[in-house]
C-alpha cells in the first residue's frame, strides 16, 4: 500500500518500515528532470533556430495526394487529400473553371469522345447514337449538331488517325467498328472491341483477342491472336520496346502482352498482375514510359528501355480518402496529355479525375453526375480536357506547361466557388513521436489576393480523430479561423485554440490558456472565391510547436545516520538504504502525508554519497539523489 510520512524531518523510501530522519533542516530539494536539452544554434539562423520552440512549414504540395502523417522532414510536398490547384510550388489555389456544355438533348451517357477536323464526335444514349460537337474559344461552351449516326452497338473504344493521306474518326463496336473522313459513316462488321493506329496502319482487336490490320479502310487482314480466354483484352495501343522504337501492346486482365510483328505472335512482358477485369481502357504511354491500370486503384509504370516496374497507383500510401469525397473505385481510363496521365476514376458513390505528373497524383475534376469518359483534345485548336458527365459534355483547359499563377494570372480563369467544395487536407503531423505529447502554440499563413469574397478557412483536427470539419466546437478536436479581406494579404498569425473567429486579420487569443496539446495535428485548408480572374492565394501554412516531456522530478536530501531511528541502528539504515540503491526495480519515495497518492514517486536512486564514522556504529549522513523514470 502506498506509505504516509507523519513526522516532521521524516521520509518513507522503499516501502513499509523503511523510514528515515533527515538532516539539515530536514528539507528535500525537487527538481523538474523532464526537459529536452535546449536548442544551440551556430552561425548563421534558419526557420527553426528558436530556442524553445520549433516550426514546419507546409509551402509546397506538388508531390501529389495519400500521405498520411509525416514526422515534419519527410513528405512535406504532399497532401492527405486536395481538390484545389497544386501544381505549383509556393501556391495553392483554386482550380481552373470547369465549363458546363448543354447535352444535345438526348438522354443517357456519353461513352466515347474523339475528334476529326476540328470538331468532336461522341457517342451517347447507351454508346449508340453519334452526336457532332463545335468548340468555342476560351472557356465558353461550344454548340452541338444534329444526331449524325446510328451505331449497331454500344461503343467501346474510339480513334483518329490519318490512313492514305485522309483524316478518319472510327469507333469500335461489339458489332464491328464505324468510321467516318466527315459526318457520314460507314460501318465494317470486323468484330472489334478496341483500335490503335501503327506502322501506317490502322489495328483492330476482338473480344477473342483476335488483332487485325487494314492498310486500306475497310480491308482488315487477321494477325497475332492472344492465348488468353475471350474477354481478357482492355486496351490496345502504342508505347516503345526494349530498344525505344514504337510497337503495339495490348493490356489485360493478368498483364502487358507485346506484338511481335514480325512473327504475328503476342509476347509476354515482365507487366503481369492476378486476374482482375476492372481495368478496361486503363493502359497509355507518357514521357517514354507506359502506364498500365491493374484493376481497382493500382497503376504499373514500365520503362521497357530500363526494364524497371514501380506502382505509382492512387493506391500508394494511404489513397484516396472516400471520408473526403476521394471514393475508392476502379481506374478505367488512362489518357496521356503534356503534363502527365490522366486518370479516370469510377466509385461507387463519387466519380472523380486525377492526373499523375511523374511525382505523385493530382486533383482534375470530380463530375455531378455518372462520369462516362474522358478524353484530351485539341480539337477546333483549343488544348482541352473533355469529360462526360451523364450526357453532359464538361471540359477545362489544359497547359503545355506549367504556369505560375503569379506571373501568368491574367490567363487563368478560377472556378467561382462560395462553398466548402475545395480544400486541401494536410497529413498527420506527430514529429515522429506519437509517445509523447506536444504543444501546438501559433500558426502563420502567408497569403495574397484576399479580399471579403475570396476567403482562405484553416481547420485543424487532433490525434487521429476523423471529424468532419464543417463546423467549429471546442468538444470534437477541431478548431477553425477564416482569413478575409485585404488586411489579411500577407503573413497572419492566430495563437491555438482559436475558435471561429473571422477577425482581419485574427487576433491573438484572450479566452483561454494559448496552446493546444496535441499527438498527431492536421490541417484543412478550405478557398472560396467570387472572382473568375482571381483566387486566394496560400503561399505558406507554418506551425510552432514545442515537444513536451512528461513531467518527470529528481530529488536530493540528507539522511541522518547518527542514532536509531524507526526502530532501527546506523548500520541496519545504511543496509537497508544499500539494498534499495542495488535492487533492479523502482522504489517508492514519499515524504509528505497528504490524503491521496500524488506525492508518492516512484525512483531510481542514481547516486548515493555517504559520510561515515569509523569503528563499529556505521554512524554517519548519507546524500541520497533520486529521479523519477
Amino acid at each position: 500500500m502506498a506509505q504516509r510520512v507523519k513526522d516532521r524531518s521524516e521520509i518513507s523510501l522503499n516501502g513499509a518500515g523503511n523510514r528515515y530522519r533527515l538532516s539539515g533542516g530536514g528539507r528535500v530539494r525537487q527538481t523538474l528532470q523532464s526537459q529536452y536539452p535546449q536548442k544551440r544554434v551556430f552561425g548563421d539562423v534558419d526557420k527553426d533556430s528558436n530556442p524553445r520552440t520549433s516550426l514546419v512549414v507546409w509551402d509546397d504540395w506538388t508531390g501529389g495526394i495519400g500521405l498520411y502523417s509525416t514526422n515534419g522532414k519527410e513528405g512535406m510536398n504532399r497532401s492527405h487529400f486536395n481538390r484545389c490547384e497544386t501544381r505549383f510550388k509556393g501556391h495553392l489555389t483554386l482550380p481552373k473553371v470547369m465549363t458546363e456544355a448543354a447535352d444535345p438533348g438526348a438522354a443517357g451517357t456519353i461513352l466515347e469522345i474523339n475528334e476529326r477536323a476540328g470538331v468532336l464526335h461522341c457517342a451517347l444514349v447507351g454508346g449508340t447514337d453519334a452526336y457532332v460537337y463545335t468548340p468555342a474559344s476560351g472557356v465558353s461552351a461550344g454548340s452541338w449538331g444534329s444526331k449524325v449516326h446510328d451505331f449497331p452497338a454500344a461503343v467501346t473504344d474510339s480513334l483518329n488517325f490519318t490512313l492514305g493521306g485522309t483524316e478518319y474518326v472510327a469507333f469500335a463496336h461489339t458489332g464491328g467498328y464505324s468510321y467516318t473522313s466527315s459526318t457520314s459513316y460507314t460501318d465494317d462488321t470486323t468484330d472489334t472491341i478496341r483500335l490503335a493506329f501503327w506502322d501506317d496502319r490502322l489495328w483492330g482487336i476482338d473480344n477473342t483477342g483476335q488483332l487485325w490490320f487494314s492498310t486500306a479502310i475497310g480491308v482488315e487482314v487477321n494477325d497475332a491472336k492472344l492465348s488468353l480466354p475471350a474477354g481478357y483484352v482492355n486496351e490496345l495501343f502504342t508505347g516503345p520496346d526494349a530498344a525505344g522504337e514504337d510497337i503495339l501492346y495490348v493490356s489485360t486482365n493478368v498483364g502487358l502482352y507485346a506484338h511481335d510483328a514480325a512473327n504475328a505472335r503476342f509476347v509476354k512482358t515482365k507487366v503481369a498482375f492476378p486476374q482482375d477485369g476492372t481495368a478496361k481502357h486503363g493502359a497509355a504511354t507518357w514521357n517514354g514510359e507506359i502506364y498500365v491500370a491493374a484493376g481497382d486503384m493500382a497503376v504499373w509504370r514500365y520503362d521497357p528501355v530500363g526494364g524497371t516496374i514501380t506502382s505509382v497507383g492512387l493506391d500508394r500510401d494511404a489513397g484516396l480518402d472516400s471520408g473526403a469525397g476521394g471514393d475508392v473505385g476502379d481506374i478505367v481510363r488512362l489518357v496521356p496529355v503534356h503534363s502527365g496521365v490522366i486518370a479516370q476514376v469510377n466509385g461507387a458513390t463519387n466519380d472523380s479525375i486525377w492526373e499523375y505528373n511523374g511525382i505523385g497524383w493530382h486533383f482534375v475534376a470530380i463530375p455531378g453526375g455518372g462520369l462516362g469518359t474522358v478524353h484530351a483534345s485539341d480539337a477546333g485548336g483549343y488544348y482541352r480536357l473533355y469529360w462526360s458527365d451523364a450526357a453532359r459534355l464538361e471540359f477545362r483547359v489544359l497547359d503545355t506547361g506549367h504556369v505560375n499563377p503569379d506571373v501568368y494570372a491574367a490567363n487563368i480563369t478560377y472556378d467561382q466557388s462560395s462553398d466548402t467544395r475545395y480544400f486541401l487536407v494536410t497529413p498527420w503531423f506527430n514529429a515522429g513521436q506519437n509517445e509523447i505529447d506536444k504543444t501546438a502554440i501559433r500558426i502563420r499563413l502567408d497569403c495574397t489576393k484576399i479580399t471579403d469574397d475570396e476567403i482562405i478557412k484553416v481547420e485543424y483536427a487532433l490525434n487521429y480523430a476523423n471529424v468532419a470539419y464543417e463546423s467549429a466546437s471546442t468538444s470534437d478536436g477541431k478548431s477553425e479561423f477564416s482569413i478575409i479581406g485585404t488586411a489579411s494579404n500577407g503573413v497572419t498569425s492566430a495563437e491555438f485554440p482559436k475558435i471561429g473567429t473571422t477577425a482581419t486579420p485574427p487576433v491573438a487569443n484572450t479566452t483561454s490558456q494559448p496552446g493546444v496539446d496535441f499527438r498527431a495535428i492536421r490541417f484543412k485548408i478550405t478557398l472560396n472565391g467570387d472572382t473568375a480572374t482571381s483566387s486566394p492565394n496560400l503561399k505558406s501554412l507554418s506551425l510552432e510547436w514545442r515537444r513536451k516531456l512528461k513531467a518527470r522530478y529528481g530529488f536530493t536530501f540528507d539522511i541522518d545516520r547518527t542514532s536509531r531511528y524507526a526502530g532501527r541502528s546506523p548500520k541496519e539504515q545504511k543496509a537497508a538504504l544499500v539494498t534499495a540503491f542495488e535492487q533492479g526495480t523502482m522504489v517508492e519515495l514519499t515524504y509528505v502525508d497528504d490524503t491521496g497518492n500524488s506525492q508518492n514517486y516512484y525512483v531510481d536512486i542514481t547516486s548515493m554519497e555517504d559520510v561515515q564514522e569509523t569503528g563499529h556504529g556505521e554512524a554517519g549522513v548519507t546524500r541520497i539523489t533520486a529521479v523519477e523514470s
